[in-house]
């Protein structure tokens, strides 16, 4: 697959490289690792990022291009970091000669003519730098490929600390390392934190609820978000600081929608050990094993999910 992706980068005049909505630093890091390296590797072909700047952390990373629908017709469409096409940030890449998919979500959806799915990868990054590694035959990428890359991995791993990380993601990250990077300016991008989110994370603490199951959940209003001045992007960031227990099982953050008509939330759920993504998937989500979430769900609904949630930590499903 390796092979046949390289040979139609080399093939390709135009190349458009996508990623999911509201981009983590996952997606956002191996879509300006691959610009960059595309650049630096090909200097005559044109090569763009598509979507728009939003997400977590998209001041670490430059601005998208704007790309006319004929250019991207006329190119090749990589897609990262994303498993099923109605979460790719801009779905003119359906318009594309060929479409590649680069991803570590397990694969509900196959929609690209190649598709290079790792499902035991920590991350899209860690998968791409394996890529591009091989491709430079083990030589040092460009210290700015490498950082996009390296950050990639550093949080989708949240510091190397996942049940996901393996000897192989640290080889990885060896790697990036070399290229002269500068890990704790990184680091202190990435992980330190505002005053609003020191309290916001203070306040999930408080007014968690927590089961003798081990089942941690806590729903977040509009409102309150807005009474604490934080974005519903970057307050679904801050999930894992409810699974630091080591008595909690799975944890769960839902947070409301901007549907007028009803109140509806977004949910995010992590496990220590248990299996939750085929619990998500019932409920039109999904994910990895021990990281899932699901989208508009109403209360009633929440609860239902709660309490299947609940069973499988009992043993009962």
């Amino acid at each position: 697959m390796q092979k046949t992706l390289l040979n139609w980068v080399e093939e390709a005049q135009v190349i458009c490289v996508f990623r999911h909505q509201i981009p983590d630093p996952d997606a956002l890091g191996s879509q300006w690792g691959l610009v960059s390296w595309l650049k630096e590797t090909y200097p005559n072909k044109r090569v763009y990022a598509l979507g728009k700047h939003t997400g977590v952390k998209p001041e670490l990373f430059e601005q998208p291009d704007v790309v006319s629908d004929e250019e991207i017709e006329d190119s090749l469409a990589i897609v990262l970091d994303t498993a099923n096409a109605a979460r790719v940030d801009d779905q003119r890449f359906v318009k594309a000669k060929r479409i590649v998919k680069i991803d570590h979500h397990p694969q509900p959806d196959p929609y690209a003519h190649l598709e290079i799915v790792m499902e035991k990868a920590a991350s899209t990054c860690e998968i791409l730098t394996g890529i591009l590694k091989s491709f430079a035959r083990d030589e040092e990428l460009s210290t700015k490929t490498a950082q996009y890359l390296y950050m990639g991995i550093l949080t989708d791993t949240m510091k190397f600390s996942t049940n996901n990380t393996t000897s192989h993601t640290l080889k990885m990250a060896a790697y990036l390392a070399q290229s002269h990077l500068d890990l704790p300016r990184i680091n202190e991008e990435l992980f330190a934190l505002s005053m609003t989110e020191y309290k916001f994370i203070n306040y999930i603490r408080n007014h968690a609820t927590i089961e003798e199951c081990g089942l941690v959940t806590i729903f977040l209003t509009l409102k309150t978000l807005e009474e604490l001045d934080i974005s519903p992007n970057s307050a679904k960031e801050r999930i894992g600081e409810l699974g630091n227990v080591r008595d909690f099982e799975i944890w769960a953050m839902f947070i409301e929608t901007e549907d007028p008509a009803v109140v509806r939330f977004n949910g995010s759920l992590r496990s220590r050990k248990v299996i939750i993504n085929d619990i998500a998937r019932r409920y039109g989500g999904g994910g990895h094993q021990h990281a899932a979430a699901v989208k508009g769900v109403d209360v009633e609904t929440s609860q239902t999910l709660l309490a299947e949630l609940r069973s499988r930590i009992k043993g009962d499903s």
